[in-house]
């Protein structure tokens, strides 16, 4: 009897044990701290391009600007020998009134030949840029399209020369040196007229073995002979507005002027202005 006793006893025991076990739960406690980060993920895919910017300047002129001069021969009857045309900033002439010609000018002026004329310019320190002309300009006729291209900050301080030989003619040229062209606008033109001067380095006889052009030619000379001589024998060396050409008109007629050895006619005699000069700013 104590036995069973002892043994409903400890049934009751774990009975309340297992009663008081199986109450509510309690408060959830607080978070844990977070975990390690993952490991990265894959890249994505590229994303599309973005719009193409403006275009910029064009590398090998950015910065310059550009001048175009045309050359168009007011004469009657004289064809103008191919032109050196120069860009260059103030205190650089090619040439001045009362003064000797130099080498170049006598170079062009008897023989035609520009490229004196634009060596000689390279060698000032105000030379920015040189073209010859390609060829002859006939009477009424214009020069082909010469471009001359120069530093843009040069631009507000521009010179231009222009020169060339009437090549009917002894030492006669035609052009201007020292032309202001500054602060031109792009697309903006400017023109004027150049008179004829006389070199003052060949005497004006008007033979055909003094004179290169197709006047002279005609009469049996002219040509590359009849150009350039280092001789210099006009009594005034020195430049000059040109008096014009005699011709061999009324030679014989003493009281009417005339030169019996010129090969020159009344076709080959000019007045003044002897050509126009059109500049363009086209950069």
């Amino acid at each position: 009897m104590k036995d069973l006793t002892l043994k409903t006893l400890a049934v009751a025991v774990g009975i309340s044990f297992l009663a008081a076990c199986s109450g509510d739960d309690g408060e959830a406690g607080a978070p844990g701290p977070a975990g390690p980060v993952g490991p990265a993920g894959e890249q994505g895919p590229a994303g599309p391009e973005g719009p193409q910017g403006p275009a910029g300047e064009d590398a090998p002129t950015a910065g310059l600007a550009t001048y175009n001069v045309v050359v168009t021969n007011l004469t009657h009857g004289q064809p103008l020998a191919p032109l050196a045309v120069i860009a260059h900033e103030p205190g650089y002439y090619a040439f001045k009134a009362g003064e000797p010609a130099s080498v170049g000018i006598e170079v062009l002026a008897e023989g035609g030949s520009p490229a004196g004329v634009i060596d000689e310019s390279k060698e000032a320190i105000q030379f920015l840029d040189a073209a010859p002309g390609s060829g002859p300009i006939m009477p009424g006729q214009k020069s082909e399209n010469i471009t001359l291209v120069v530093p843009v900050l040069d631009s507000d301080n521009l010179q231009l020369t222009v020169t060339s030989m009437l090549i009917d003619t002894n030492d006669a040229f035609t052009g201007v040196t020292g032309y202001d062209i500054s602060n031109m606008e792009i697309g903006e033109s400017v023109s004027f007229t150049t008179i004829t001067w006389d070199a003052g380095t060949e005497a004006n006889t008007e033979t055909a073995d003094t004179m290169p052009g197709p006047a002279a030619t005609a009469a049996g000379g002219g040509g590359a002979p009849a150009g350039f001589s280092e001789v210099r024998d006009d009594i005034i060396d020195a430049v000059r507005v040109h008096a014009g050409v005699v011709t061999a008109e009324n030679a014989d007629d003493p009281s009417k002027e005339g030169l019996s050895s010129s090969v020159l006619d009344q076709s080959d005699r000019f007045d003044n202005p002897t050509a126009k000069v059109v500049v363009t700013r086209s950069r």
